[in-house]
């Protein structure tokens, strides 16, 4: 994940954020449980830096909230086009792989490694690509969300040839 965290995207509770909102089994501090309640897949991130007396001490709480798997960006906000980073002019986004690779690295941020090992394991065919897909899928519907691996299945249907 990169050093910035763009203010207009909208980040939702994963099943382990609403697990620790239950339980409180990682015991996270007031201002991490307070930023995490607020998260509820309709409030860009400007919104809930305004949180807190300190949007640099709330940003570094969302980003770790992010990396630790509390945090995903909301699949449903995204736009259906896909975004232009994707298509970037470098040679390796422009081959099949490369452009679903780029999608979960955008789509899914600091968990992006485990879905591009899935991608990799793959050959660079259609059968391997709808494979992979499949495989991703399956992964975001298990341990991400219902709603996170749809998102994912329709951008990479727009996103791949045939």
């Amino acid at each position: 994940m990169s050093a910035e965290l763009p203010l207009d995207w909208i980040l939702e509770k994963t099943p382990k954020g609403r697990e620790e909102l239950v339980t409180r089994a990682h015991h996270l501090l007031p201002g991490q449980r307070n930023l995490l309640i607020m998260a509820d897949g309709h409030r860009p991130v400007a919104e809930l830096l305004k949180a807190g007396a300190d949007p640099e001490r709330c940003l570094l709480a969302l980003r770790g909230l992010l990396v630790e798997g509390y945090l995903v960006r909301n699949a449903a906000a995204f736009p259906s086009v896909a975004p232009v980073s994707l298509f970037a002019a470098d040679a390796p986004q422009q081959t099949p792989h490369g452009l679903l690779i780029a999608l979960v690295e955008e789509q899914f941020g600091a968990q992006a490694s485990r879905l591009v090992q899935k991608i990799e394991q793959h050959p660079d065919t259609p059968e391997g690509r709808a494979a992979a897909v499949q495989a991703c899928v399956k992964f975001i519907r298990l341990f991400i969300d219902e709603k996170q691996a749809q998102a994912f299945a329709q951008r990479a249907q727009e996103l791949l040839p045939d």
